[in-house]
C-alpha cells in the first residue's frame, strides 16, 4: 500500500510538471503551495492528517529561503491555554480596544520582545518531558509564566502521523504581462522518518521557531474567544531536511 501511495504521489506531481508554467491560485506567500495542491486534488484543512496518499504536502519557490511551517497546534497543556496566553499577555485590537490579539515568534536560543514589557522564549525541559512557552520580563529576563506548552507525546504523535512521510516540492516563479504570479512545478524530494529527538534538538539549536497566533473572534456565537490562528511550529525551507532520516529525490 505504501508503494502504491508513492507512485501516485509522484504520478500527480508528474502530471503538473507536465503543466509547465500555471497562474498561482491565491495572491500571497502561501500561493504556491494552494496552487499546487488545488492541480493534485488536496482540499484545503488544518486537520492532522497527511495531506494526500499519506503524504505531508509542502511546497516552495526555488529561490526564495522563508520558513515553512511543519504543523500548527495549540498548546496541550493546561485546559485553555489560548484564553490564558491571550487575556495575560495580549494587547488591544485597535479598532476594538475591549478584545485582546497575541502575535508573536520565539526560539530556544535567545529572547524576543513583546509589547515592550515581555520577552518570550522557549524552553526544552527534558525531565517533565515538556517544550515550554516562557514569558519573561523584557528589561530583566526575571520568568513572569512557564506554566503553558507542549507534552513531548503530543509533538511526537503529529510527527509520527502528519509528518511521517513528506513529499517537498519545488518551482519555478515568473509573472506574467498582467503581474500575476506563475509556477512551474519542476523538482520534488520525499521525506521518511522524522523523530521527536531530531525536532528537539533543532529546537536547541535555535533552527525551529514557534509562533503565536492567537486573536478573538469579533462577532457572531463565539464573539470574544480564542481564535487560533495557525500557531505553530515553522523552519527555514533549507533546512526541513534535518528533521528526517531518509531523503528521495524524485527523478
Amino acid at each position: 500500500m505504501e508503494r502504491d501511495n508513492k507512485l501516485f504521489i509522484i504520478e500527480k506531481f508528474k502530471e503538473v510538471e507536465a503543466l509547465g508554467f500555471v497562474k498561482s491560485r491565491r495572491s500571497n506567500n502561501t500561493g504556491i503551495g494552494k496552487t499546487f495542491e488545488d492541480y493534485v486534488g488536496v482540499v484545503e484543512n488544518n486537520l492532522e492528517e497527511p495531506d494526500l496518499a499519506g503524504f505531508e504536502i509542502k511546497s516552495h519557490r526555488t529561490e526564495s529561503s522563508n520558513y515553512v511551517t511543519l504543523f500548527t497546534k495549540a498548546p496541550t497543556f493546561p485546559k485553555g491555554a489560548n484564553k490564558f496566553l491571550r487575556d495575560n499577555f495580549g494587547t488591544p485590537y485597535e479598532e476594538n480596544p475591549e478584545l485582546k490579539k497575541l502575535h508573536t515568534s520565539m526560539f530556544a536560543t535567545k529572547f524576543n520582545s513583546y509589547n515592550g514589557r515581555y520577552s518570550f522564549k522557549l524552553k526544552n525541559d527534558e525531565q517533565q518531558k515538556k517544550l515550554i512557552i516562557c514569558v519573561h520580563d523584557l528589561d530583566t529576563h526575571r520568568l513572569i509564566d512557564d506554566s503553558v506548552g507542549y507534552l513531548y507525546d503530543s509533538i511526537r504523535k503529529v510527527l509520527e502521523k502528519k509528518l511521517k512521510q513528506l513529499f517537498y516540492v519545488s518551482a519555478e516563479r515568473r509573472y506574467d504581462d498582467n503581474g500575476v504570479e506563475e509556477f512551474h512545478f519542476n523538482h520534488a524530494e520525499i521525506y521518511t522518518d522524522p523523530s521527536l529527538e531530531k525536532f528537539l534538538d533543532l529546537i536547541d539549536k535555535g533552527l525551529i521557531m514557534y509562533d503565536i497566533r492567537i486573536g478573538s473572534y469579533h462577532s457572531g456565537k463565539n464573539y470574544g474567544k480564542p481564535h487560533d490562528h495557525g500557531s505553530g511550529f515553522r523552519i527555514l525551507e533549507g533546512n526541513i531536511h534535518l528533521l528526517y532520516e531518509q531523503k528521495e529525490n524524485v527523478e
